[in-house]
């Protein structure tokens, strides 16, 4: 059967079409990805900084500040974005394609910490002292904002390889770095014999396990959920182990 001799040149022209779609689609999400992650790490430098010039009524001491789960997932989830912001420009200076598979898991464990200070400043946080006050003034932005913006750009903008259940599970670790000291400083050793004060009540009536157990379940559940929202579209053989 004969070939038309202008099928190589048709061929050509779709592969070159593809290769430009790709390109601009990747320069596009890269370019989205750096402004939401520049965005993330300025206003949460801003915010963690200005704890230290105001005035606020649940902390005795402004050490107090670095002993929330709020601030640590937001400085940690921070970095994260500082880090992935770096690579998005040199894809945009076309000196890589993806982001590498070290800032994608950073990036990754950041979001899970962050979802995590989300559903519970929603699910236990706000029913118990108000949704104004954990939602209102800088509340907003670590407690919703950046947790949404970080989930928004993981999962839309910064995909590569796909996530294994293996790579996934890195992101425990900040969690449970956590909750170790935060057991060891209010129940091991406890704020009379100069710990922690009990921040977000886990301890009430030395309940301590309960707690535990639900922040664990969450943990997994937050873990597979952002993994499986991340991988959505990327095929198999792009699997990050």
């Amino acid at each position: 059967m004969a070939i038309p001799h202008n099928s190589g040149v048709r061929i050509a022209r779709c592969c070159l079409m593809n290769t430009r779609g790709d390109f601009v689609s990747l320069k596009t999400k890269a370019t989205a990805s750096l402004v939401v992650n520049l965005l993330v790490a300025a206003i949460t430098t801003g915010v963690i900084i200005s704890y230290f010039f105001t005035e606020n009524s649940i902390i005795k001491s402004k050490s107090e500040i670095f002993y929330f789960f709020t601030t640590d997932s937001n400085i940690f989830a921070a970095i994260g974005s500082v880090v992935v912001a770096i690579f998005d420009v040199k894809i945009l200076r076309n000196k890589a394609k993806l982001l590498p598979k070290a800032a994608l898991i950073l990036k990754f464990a950041g979001t899970v910490c962050l979802t995590i200070t989300m559903l519970t400043s929603l699910f236990y946080l706000a029913p118990k002292y108000s949704f104004s006050f954990i939602f209102g003034g800088t509340y907003f932005h670590v407690h919703l904002c950046a947790p949404l913006m970080s989930l928004i750009s993981l999962c839309v903008f910064e995909k590569g390889y796909r996530l294994s259940i293996a790579a996934a599970h890195i992101a425990y670790l900040p969690v449970m770095i956590y909750s170790v000291v935060y057991i060891i400083m209010v129940v091991v050793i406890g704020e009379k014999n100069g710990g922690w004060r009990d921040l977000y009540s886990f301890n009430a009536n030395g309940n301590f396990w309960i707690s535990l157990v639900a922040m664990a379940l969450q943990c997994i559940v937050v873990v597979y959920s952002v993994r499986a929202l991340y991988n959505i579209g990327i095929k198999k053989e792009k699997a990050l182990r």
